[in-house]
């Protein structure tokens, strides 16, 4: 007979993460501040290294530091034991993750670690291991009991190790003032890059610009309308050709139907007065916040003091940007 589950143990797995997750938030302190501080003011790259489970995590967590404006790298340990250590240099940092401390691949490298003088910070439960001996700081990564059944397979212990990486990539963060800007160069594809990069220019299609001037007649503002397919027409000012005057929308269509006959008005009588526009160079996603907050359709795009045309809430939000 098959055995299966127990009802609650995927519960019990995320109970059991949480509160390894909480102990050690509670016991953080000065050893923490010192790991930061002895990556922060590394003079070259951030060296995560493990084997095992730890290796995948610890290939994350270099990712993560890449991200965040750390400069880092994923070594295993067991690849730096055959060729690979060639990639660490003098000044570099290494953050090594071992539960035990005592990992055959791990043990290996802490002497050619030392040779090039790399400062270590170790993530173990252990601090009396090898590994902990030879570090400059010990961030304890210890759990009451991992989520396996048998407390064997890495669990609990690489949820929390995972973690703590976080609790490290965030910290320099801020530690090095990285701001929005420094993250979007370093996601300049996929929808992230999208959200971070993408300004109105971006979307801005130079042949879709509705303009009408302020006596077009209806039929005009409706073929303007419809060849742009904004939902809606710039309206030339009366007196000053080339300068917006107002904007027609649905909406404004609908309004005036609802009052009486059309087939006589003018779109400067139609137009509402001071469209809301925006500049060229602000992000997309500031412009989707801004039309959904006013309940608008569509935003009308300059840049300067010229009009470049529209965008609709529609072409942001295709792109991925709402």
């Amino acid at each position: 007979m098959t055995n299966r589950p127990e009802p609650h143990s995927g519960k019990h797995t995320l109970t059991l993460a949480a509160q390894a997750l909480g102990q050690a938030a509670e016991r953080m302190g000065d050893d923490f501040d010192k790991a930061v501080h002895l990556l922060g003011k590394s003079a070259g790259k951030i060296v995560v290294t493990g084997v095992g489970k730890s290796a995948h995590i610890a290939a994350k967590i270099a990712a993560t530091l890449n991200s965040t404006g750390s400069s880092a790298m994923f070594l295993h340990a067991g690849e730096a034991l055959h060729g690979d250590l060639g990639a660490v240099q003098q000044g570099d940092v290494v953050v090594c993750l071992s539960k035990s401390g005592r990992s055959d691949e791990v043990t290996q490298l802490l002497p050619p670690l030392a040779q090039r003088s790399c400062p270590l910070v170790a993530l173990t439960a252990d601090p009396g291991s090898p590994l902990g001996k030879a570090a400059n700081v010990v961030l304890d990564v210890s759990v009451p009991e991992e989520a396996c059944p048998l407390d064997l397979a890495p669990t609990t212990s690489t949820t929390l190790q995972l973690a703590m990486g976080d609790a490290l990539a965030v910290a320099l963060m801020a530690a090095n003032a990285f701001q929005a800007k420094d993250f979007a160069a370093n996601h300049p594809a996929g929808s992230l890059g999208k959200k971070l990069t993408w300004t109105l220019a971006s979307l801005v299609d130079p042949a879709r610009k509705p303009a009408v001037p302020w006596d077009a007649s209806l039929s005009d503002v409706l073929e303007a309308m419809s060849e742009a397919r904004y939902g809606a027409t710039v309206v030339w000012a009366q007196d000053h050709p080339g300068q917006i005057g107002g904007i027609v929308t649905d909406g404004d269509l609908r309004r005036a139907l609802a009052q009486g006959a059309l087939a006589e008005v003018t779109a400067g009588a139609l137009a509402s007065p001071h469209p809301r526009t925006m500049q060229a160079h602000e992000l997309a996603t500031q412009a989707v916040s801004w039309m959904k907050t006013h309940s608008i359709s569509q935003v009308v795009v300059m840049e300067g003091e010229r009009y470049a045309g529209m965008v609709h809430l529609h072409d942001c939000l295709r792109e991925g940007l709402g």
